[in-house]
C-alpha cells in the first residue's frame, strides 16, 4: 500500500500543490490516477465534478527517486481536494507495469486557485490608460497660478471681523454678583449635594435590578457549548456540516465522538460517520483511528453500516496510525501484521 502526501507547492501559488508517493516501484511513465473519496464513494471526474464511475487522469511532471515519486499538480486536483480538505481521499497510480494505491494525507494549509484573484490583469488595465493620459497633465499647471490670489484675499477678510473683543463686557457684571452675597456658595454646595443624592439613588434603585437579570443569562451559552459534540446536539442539528464544525470545536474526547458516531450510524447520518472518522483519525487520535480501521477490516466488517464494503488497504492505513499514535495497541499492530502478509 502507498503513502501519499499532499503539501503546498514550494512556489507558494494557489492551486499548486506537491504530490509525494512513497512506495512506488513502477515507474513514472505514462502515470494515470483516479480518485475516490470516502463519503459516498464517488470519483474525481474530467470536469471536477465527482462520478459514480472512475476516471483515470493522466500524470505527469512527477519523478521517480529510490521508490519516492514526487512533483507538482495543479488546480484539476487542488481545486476539488480543497472543497473538503478534511474528507478522506483514495488514490490509485497505474501505468503499464501495475498499479497500486493509497489513502492521501493532506499537510499543512493548501490554498485553491480562487484564493489567487485577477489582481494581475487588472493592473495591466490600470497601466494601459495611464499611459494615454500623460498628454494633457502638462497642461494643468498653466491654470494653477491664479486661485491663490482670491484664497489669500479671503482669508485676510474675515480675519478683521474676529478682532471686535466682545468678551470684556461679559466679566463687569459677573465681579458684583459674587461680592453681593456670602450665601451664594453655600447654596451651591447644598445644590450639588442635593444632586449627587438624587444620582446615588437613581442607580442603586433604578439600575440595580438590570444587574441582577445579567447573571442568570449567562449560563445558557456553557450548556449549549457542552452539548456542542452529543447525541442530543446531533438530533437538533438539521445541517450535518455545522453540527460537525460545532462538534469539533468543543475539542470533543476520543469517548464522546465515539458515541456520536454511533448515534449517527443508527440515524443514517453516514456524513458525520465518515468525516468525524477522518479528521480525528488524521489529526492523531490513536482511539479513532483504531476504531475507523475496523470498520474497513474484513474480519470485523458488518454490512448495513455507513462502510459500503470491506478493504483491506484502508483498515491497513488506520491500524499504522493508530499504532504510530499508541505503540501499545497489541491488537491494532498484529491486524496489521496479518493484513500486510
Amino acid at each position: 500500500m502507498l503513502r501519499i502526501e499532499l503539501k503546498a507547492a514550494q512556489s507558494g501559488q494557489p492551486g499548486h500543490g506537491e504530490l509525494t508517493v512513497h512506495g512506488w516501484q513502477e515507474g513514472s511513465d505514462a502515470l494515470e490516477l483516479t480518485v475516490q473519496r470516502n463519503q459516498d464513494g464517488r470519483y474525481l471526474g474530467e470536469n471536477g465534478e465527482w462520478d459514480t464511475s472512475p476516471s483515470w487522469h493522466a500524470l505527469g511532471g512527477l519523478h521517480l527517486v529510490d521508490e519516492k515519486l514526487s512533483g507538482e499538480v495543479g488546480p484539476w486536483l487542488i481545486d476539488p481536494l480543497m472543497l473538503d480538505p478534511q474528507m478522506a481521499y483514495m488514490l490509485q497510480l497505474r501505468n503499464e507495469d501495475g498499479s497500486d494505491k493509497g489513502v492521501l494525507r493532506i499537510l499543512g494549509t493548501i490554498l485553491s486557485s480562487k484564493a489567487a484573484g485577477n489582481s494581475t490583469h487588472d493592473e495591466k488595465k490600470v497601466e494601459r490608460k495611464a499611459e494615454p493620459e500623460q498628454d494633457i497633465v502638462p497642461v494643468v499647471p498653466e491654470v494653477l497660478p491664479e486661485p491663490p490670489a482670491p484664497a489669500s484675499e479671503v482669508i485676510s477678510a474675515p480675519v478683521s471681523e474676529p478682532l471686535v473683543v466682545e468678551a470684556p463686557s461679559a466679566p463687569p457684571p459677573q465681579i458684583p454678583v459674587a461680592k453681593k452675597g456670602s450665601k451664594l456658595p453655600l447654596i451651591l454646595v447644598t445644590v450639588l449635594l442635593i444632586l449627587a443624592l438624587a444620582v446615588a439613588a437613581w442607580w442603586f434603585l433604578l439600575r440595580a435590578p438590570s444587574t441582577d437579570i445579567t447573571p442568570s443569562d449567562t449560563p445558557a451559552p456553557v450548556v449549549g457549548a457542552m452539548a456542542g459534540c452529543s447525541a442530543q446536539a446531533l438530533s437538533d442539528a438539521r445541517e450535518d456540516l455545522s453540527f460537525i464544525q460545532a462538534c469539533l470545536k468543543s475539542n470533543p474526547s476520543s469517548e464522546q465522538v465515539l458515541e456520536v458516531i454511533a448515534v449517527a450510524k443508527d440515524a443514517k447520518r453516514c456524513g458525520v460517520v465518515q468525516r468525524l472518522y477522518a479528521h480525528k483519525a488524521q489529526s492523531g487520535d490513536a482511539a479513532i483511528a483504531y476504531a475507523y480501521a475496523r470498520e474497513y477490516d474484513p474480519a470485523h466488517y458488518s454490512s448495513g453500516g455507513c462502510i459500503e464494503a470491506a478493504d483491506a488497504e484502508t483498515a491497513m492505513y488506520w491500524y499504522e496510525i493508530a499504532v504510530n499514535n499508541d505503540p501499545d495497541n497489541q491488537d491494532a499492530s498484529q491486524r496489521l501484521e496479518e493484513l500486510k502478509k
